[in-house]
């Protein structure tokens, strides 16, 4: 029976309803699975749970479009059937594949899923929609998606009860931080000068001799414990705008800068740090300034716009001429004890002539009148429950939050529940009430609606959702209004200005935190012991990734630098463990002095064919992913290497070929490579299963390939030895067979296979892009267009941001 037969009896059984496809395709499908899957997948205990059962197929139902789908896709791979069964030839597997995908294809497409916002979407989301800094979820607020491999996936974005207490208190908390209701708390605090410590060395201001009666400025801006004034004790008790007295004076007319000697503010959330007075000036926002300009004591006024929770810190921005030396801490062979030259520098500051202000009193009185976005919201006299009002202020915010124009009921529901409350309880209420609603409706709640395509508005939403994980901006709702946002080339354009805005780094963090192992990198225990560790090794892990990435994205690169490139970023730390030359400060005190001064060390980019004399041969081959520590430390333990789960990696990331899930009656494989049985013996091991050798034949020399790298990503040549064990040292083997009989060893010839056939790698990251966008598994049209967006890849392989401007542009990306 021909392919084309079995479609057109399939449409034939579609158009007058099922049992349709299952007995169209039956007699080809029958056929093929006697002769090669009946022996693992008949009968009441199938083989992965899988049964080759033609009555099982039913298009319409995901889970067995999915199950279908995989089936077809690992016998055309030549994954399935396992070695050592009967094999079909290539041309009998390719139709099997062909037919099981047209059949599916044609029997279902995507379906309309109902989205929740995650965690994070739906935080982006309040601060775009309302300009508040300091909102924040629940500590109860449920995990998104669990075990699902992106966090936009809507198959697990249930709604729990848990959600919805959440999302009540939080639109409470927003409301109330909007339209103040009346009681609000205040407060009126005043502080003279704090106690100073007896090494002057380290505080934040000092005394001078003979004058005890004020405190001095040093003019460092660096952290709060080297030259900022901050009250221990105070909040801000609610939004609003809270009045600062200060009584100072200045030692000269004229700053460093030729300007009058500046105080700035600068707004925190205590919470957010274990010693707030530690926090870094350049990671604050700027709240407020004052210029002091008299040298008799004078009392001067500041108004600082604060959200509930806040404090300040207050530094003296313009006192020094030359700044902080990070040049000289990054300078190569630098050895110098960081906490001497930090004291150096502080009392290289104090005894500097360059002139400063002096502090005596502090009183902070608030809130003294509400935020600018406050008084959008606040109802001023008696028009303000009128329905004009509430049509004025809420829809507007609900056309926002919605991320469409309302439907006239929709309208006119808002606006006469807002108006009712406001009559019977006073019109801040009515306000109050209304945005409350706003906020707990399923339109703003959940990014798309089952069963309505996507037009303007809602491929503005998927666009901004999928590069910035929030709401669309006021330039995409105005090319959603006039309908011009489906032209490909304002599509293109739209992409190509939404990564390079400052919202594009949460693509960055997002997309590649999960793709590329940083999410998990960031919390998984690491054994000191066994690995040369530090926490700014973990720190420095998580930026080079996301550094890496967004060169690739911002210039722009070939896709293929993720195969393999000639550059990668690490910071002093990670220079340490990879033993490169200029890095001896020993890891120990560096860390503890970083800690102390949260003078984290950045990565910096590191040209790998430049790199001179001196440097490990194996730091050359950092390139690309497969050299990111947060690939090598996500696919371990911490403590041991994962060959199996480093291939499993591979194949479903970089080869877009994932092998099936493990059978359940087969046990996990846990290596410990402290004892005499090497890597090799311990895999082979699962090799001997039938139902595992198909699949361990092509995950375990990929993971072979990579085992020069430890469980923490650094470069060992033999496997740990416990101290005072008699265990001889095993070297580290590398050496593996893939199926196609290409021979590895080492990193760099997995790299250069992959080189060989790069469409593969393509494929992969444009269905990763494809799923994260979309929030679903891919179905066999999904996977079609892919394959269109392979062909029409240039020789040189697509840029980053073509290739996701070919995704955007797909049909799929706009299917719901």
């Amino acid at each position: 029976m021909t392919a084309a037969r079995v479609l057109a009896i399939a449409a034939a059984f579609s158009a007058a309803g099922r049992p349709s496809v299952a007995a169209a395709i039956e007699p080809f499908l029958d056929e093929f699975s006697a002769t090669y899957c009946s022996g693992c997948h008949r009968g009441p205990n199938p083989a992965g749970g899988f049964r080759a059962d033609s009555s099982r197929i039913d298009p319409g139902d995901s889970e067995s479009q999915r199950i279908w789908e995989r089936a077809a896709f690992y016998v055309s791979q030549g994954v399935m059937p396992p070695d050592g069964a009967e094999r079909p030839p290539p041309a009998s597997r390719l139709r099997f594949a062909a037919v099981l995908a047209e059949t599916l294809g044609e029997g279902a497409r995507p379906r309309g899923l109902v989205r929740r916002l995650n965690r994070i979407e739906y935080l982006n989301s309040l601060r775009d929609l309302l300009g508040i800094r300091e909102i924040r979820l629940p500590v109860t607020f449920p995990d998104d998606s669990p075990g699902q491999r992106f966090d936009t996936m809507a198959a697990e974005a249930h709604l729990t009860p848990g959600h919805l207490d959440a999302y009540h208190e939080v639109a409470i908390d927003v409301a109330d931080r909007l339209v103040p209701l009346p009681g609000r708390p205040q407060v009126r605090s005043a502080a003279v000068r704090q106690t100073v410590g007896q090494d002057p060395a380290r505080t934040k201001f000092w005394v001078r001799e003979g004058d005890d009666s004020g405190l001095y400025f040093t003019g460092v801006n660096i952290a709060g414990w080297s030259g900022a004034l901050w009250i221990k004790a105070f909040s801000a008790p609610s939004s609003g705008i809270y009045t600062v007295r200060l009584k100072v004076s200045a030692e000269a007319p004229r700053g460093a800068d030729g300007q009058p000697l500046r105080l700035g503010f600068y707004a925190l959330n205590p919470s957010d740090y274990d010693l707030p007075k530690r926090a870094l000036r350049a990671h604050l926002p700027r709240v407020g300034s004052l210029d002091v300009r008299q040298a008799d004591a004078e009392e001067l006024v500041a108004e600082l716009q604060l959200e509930e929770g806040e404090a300040f810190h207050v530094y003296c921005e313009n006192r020094l001429s030359k700044p902080y030396p990070h040049a000289l801490l990054r300078q190569p062979g630098n050895t110098e004890d960081l906490r001497r030259l930090l004291a150096r520098y502080l009392e290289e500051a104090q005894a500097s002539s360059e002139p400063t202000v002096r502090f005596e009193r502090m009183e902070i009185v608030g809130p003294v009148g509400p935020l600018p976005r406050q008084r959008a919201f606040l109802p001023g006299g008696e028009h303000a429950a009128a329905r004009e009002y509430a049509e004025a202020v809420l829809v507007p915010l609900a056309e926002r939050a919605y991320r469409r124009p309302l439907a006239d009921e929709e309208e006119r529901e808002l606006v006469d529940s807002a108006v009712r409350h406001a009559s019977s309880s006073g019109p801040e209420y009515g306000v109050h009430y209304g945005i409350r609603r706003i906020l707990l409706s399923p339109h703003f709640l959940y990014r798309e609606v089952p069963g309505r395509a996507l037009d303007d508005y809602g491929l503005a939403s998927r666009l901004s959702y999928f590069l910035w994980s929030s709401m669309p901006d006021q330039e995409l709702f105005g090319l959603a209004a006039a309908g011009k946002l489906s032209d490909a080339l304002t599509l293109a354009a739209q992409v190509r200005r939404m990564v390079q805005d400052p919202k594009g780094q949460q693509f960055v963090m997002h997309f590649a935190g999960q793709w590329l192992g940083n999410r998990k990198a960031s919390s998984i225990m690491v054994c000191d012991v066994r690995h040369v560790w530090s926490e700014l090794i973990r720190y420095g892990i998580v930026r080079s990734t996301e550094l890496f990435f967004d060169e690739i994205l911002q210039r722009n690169l070939s896709v293929r630098q993720f195969i393999d490139s000639g550059f990668t970023y690490a910071n002093e730390p990670m220079r340490i463990a990879w033993g490169i030359p200029g890095s001896e400060v020993d890891l120990r005190r560096l860390e503890a002095d970083q800690r102390q001064s949260l003078l984290w060390p950045e990565p910096e980019r590191l040209d790998l064919g430049a790199l001179g004399d001196g440097v490990p041969a194996h730091v050359a081959s950092r390139g690309g992913a497969l050299g990111l520590s947060s690939v090598l430390l996500s696919t371990s333990d911490g403590v041991e290497s994962s060959p199996v789960l480093r291939g499993v990696w591979a194949l479903e990331n970089l080869f877009g070929t994932p092998p099936p899930p493990p059978p359940s009656d087969v046990p996990a494989l846990v290596a410990d490579t402290s004892q005499a049985r090497t890597v090799r013996e311990l895999l082979a091991a699962h090799q001997q299963v039938d139902s595992c050798a198909g699949c361990h034949r092509s995950i375990d020399p990929i993971g072979l390939a990579l085992e020069n790298y430890d469980a923490s990503g650094n470069w060992r040549t033999e496997y740990y030895r416990e101290a005072g064990s008699n265990v001889p040292h095993h070297p580290v083997e590398t050496a593996g067979r893939l199926r196609d009989g290409t021979r590895l060893q080492g990193p760099q010839s997995l790299k250069r296979h992959l080189m060989e056939r790069p469409s593969a790698f393509t494929r992969a990251l444009g269905m990763l892009l494809l799923q994260y966008a979309t929030g679903r598994e891919l179905t066999a049209e999904d996977r079609r267009t892919v394959a269109g967006i392979v062909a029409a890849e240039p020789e040189g392989g697509y840029g980053m941001q073509d290739l996701v401007v070919a995704v955007v542009r797909s049909a799929a990306f706009r299917a719901n």
